[in-house]
């Protein structure tokens, strides 16, 4: 059997473009067989940050790049544009009277670039995809460089960051568009240079642009939008009715985001649409911000954690290993472990890892050892209420399942003032944490289709009388059933599926088996505490008004929303008294 991903979530815890038509009529270009969508969004986002200008037709990124235009780009890139003297030494004796002559003098002074010839430039002619990653490694300060070792190069210092940039410089004597070379400028921004830092540090430095302009321009903390947010909610509408229930959007997300990073053709585009996600490149470098910022947070422990796992003893595997490409993106944009396991110890060893990554409260994800790859995504959210709830108010009420069923269980109750959202649809409230933009909405919706989500922008500060179920959860489901009513089908073909930027050495087709999805929440009157894993496997001084009943004694949604990063952390139903 050839199977790939068991899809694990242990710990409880994606915007769409349309790009405009080019000169050819057509919204994507080939390089090589590889169909590539024109990158107006990282056009956009290039220029924002004074990297890249358009013509008199806009982008013009249809047009190919010339060798002239390349040089000076990459000057650009490290900030030594304005860097360019008036006067210097002639070298390429083709290149006087150039627009473009000083820029490749100086270039050459300085050891980033080579002629074509013994001084010769050729200026005009097309620049290639390897010929443009040197002249950009040059300028990063690497030796040594050669025709042969730019392509290995670029993708260890992490510039060439997804298969569009990889196939353009792969693909021998492939001339560049400035759509391609938009695409490996921006992902070059967060590339290594020769030592060690990375360029979006260099041109902060510079003073080419703020780290607050180039966090609000790379979205760095914000790999979801509305479009992306959207899975969420389409994903909740295909959650089971007849049991309470909690999911990961996020989890989800990550674990889905690294398979689609190997995968190819058809099967990553079914996965990446139905993500929400436009361009891969800019998502992996979203994450890689998003699990910093998380990392270093205080009072609300909140912790995504990533890790490959390699089966030596699934048949046909023991000369397999994770392809250095994909390798590099997983260890580098999701922080994620690489660790090669047998069937003697998969078991044990992947479960101890989501154990420890999810506080202990998903000890076991998985109970066999019948895959060959494993991707797992664990994330840890604990955090105390800004205002907590104390224990001697809690009351016992009668709450009113789904079923009909009816049954007296403990109620946590509160009067404040809260932000909270009315309407004939839906009553929603936001429940704070202590010293963070996150919060925990709750809502009484007519329908479970409701994007609950849009309303936060209407809540507004009311003084509220809230009661509350205590409530602790854990749900486990398998997501592959709901994630082919969101269009992702071809990945969990045996014949269809293409996974080929994933496995090297591996004789058989890879597919997603089963992707298992767990989750854990508890929530008292301290706070919350949520794990998920995934595997692809003011009130005043004046008398305060009458409060507003919001009674949750019957069945409800409930999200946890990162409103700075604009993340929906975990989303859940209670229906069912526990």
């Amino acid at each position: 059997m050839k199977k790939l991903i068991c899809t694990l979530l242990a710990v409880c815890l994606f915007a769409a473009w349309i790009p405009a038509a080019y000169a050819d009529g057509k919204d994507t270009y080939m390089i090589g067989g590889l169909e590539v969508p024109y990158y107006d969004d990282g056009a956009q986002r290039l220029e924002a940050l004074g990297l890249f200008e358009g013509t008199g037709d806009g982008y013009a990124l249809s047009q190919s790049v010339t060798r002239a235009e390349a040089v000076l780009m990459a000057l650009r890139m490290v900030g030594e544009e304005q860097d360019i003297p008036d006067t210097y030494e002639r070298h390429f004796s083709d290149m006087s009277g150039h627009w473009a002559e000083a820029a490749a003098e100086y270039a050459y002074s300085r050891g980033y670039i080579n002629g074509t010839g013994e001084s010769e430039f050729t200026p005009e002619r097309s620049v290639t995809g390897r010929e443009f990653v040197k002249m950009l490694l040059g300028a990063f300060g690497y030796t040594e460089l050669t025709l042969e070792n730019a392509y290995d190069t670029a993708v260890d210092s992490e510039i060439l960051q997804n298969n569009y940039t990889r196939t353009a410089v792969r693909t021998d004597g492939y001339e560049l568009k400035r759509s391609d070379v938009v695409r490996i400028c921006l992902g070059a921004l967060h590339g290594k240079l020769a030592d060690g830092r990375r360029l979006n540090e260099l041109l902060t430095e510079r003073g080419v642009f703020t780290r607050q302009q180039f966090t609000r321009v790379m979205g760095s903390a914000t790999p979801a939008s509305r479009d992306n947010r959207d899975f969420a909610w389409n994903l909740n509408s295909e959650m089971p009715s007849d049991k309470n229930y909690m999911f990961s959007p996020l989890s989800i997300k990550a674990a889905l985001a690294m398979a689609a990073n190997g995968a190819e053709g058809e099967t990553q585009r079914e996965i990446l649409d139905a993500l929400g996600i436009d361009d891969l490149e800019v998502f992996n470098e979203s994450m890689r911000a998003l699990i910093s910022e998380y990392a270093q947070s205080g009072e609300v422990a909140l912790s995504v954690s990533n890790s490959i796992w390699l089966n030596k003893d699934y048949p046909g595997a023991a000369q397999a290993e994770f392809n250095r490409e994909f390798l590099s993106v997983i260890e580098n944009s999701y922080f994620g472990e690489a660790k090669t396991v047998g069937n003697s110890d998969a078991a044990e060893t992947i479960n101890a890892w989501v154990s420890e990554n999810t506080n202990g409260r998903i000890p076991n994800i998985i109970s066999d050892c019948d895959f060959l790859a494993a991707l797992i995504n664990a994330v840890y959210f604990k955090g105390e209420w800004l205002t907590q709830f104390n224990s001697s108010y809690n009351d016992f009420k009668t709450f009113k399942g789904r079923d009909g069923s009816e049954e007296k269980i403990e109620f946590m109750n509160k009067t404040g003032y809260y932000q909270y959202f009315e309407s004939d649809y839906v009553r929603m409230i936001a429940i704070p944490y202590k010293d963070t933009d996150v919060s925990m909405y709750i809502a009484l919706p007519q329908s479970r289709a409701v994007d609950l989500d849009i309303y936060i922008p209407e809540m507004k500060s009311t003084y509220i009388s809230l009661s509350i179920p205590k409530f602790r959860i854990e749900f486990e489901t398998e997501l592959g059933d709901m994630l082919k009513e969101l269009g992702i089908e071809t990945a969990f073909s045996e014949a269809r599926a293409d996974f080929g930027g994933m496995v090297d050495n591996y004789p058989m087709n890879v597919f997603i088996d089963k992707v298992v999805h767990k989750t854990y929440i508890d929530v008292d009157e301290n706070g919350t505490e949520a794990a998920a894993a995934t595997g692809v496997m003011a009130g005043g001084t004046a008398m305060p008004p009458e409060p507003i009943e919001f009674t949750a004694d019957e069945p409800f949604t409930y999200f946890i929303y990162d409103r700075a990063n604009d993340e929906i952390l975990f989303i859940g139903e209670y229906a069912y008294a526990e």
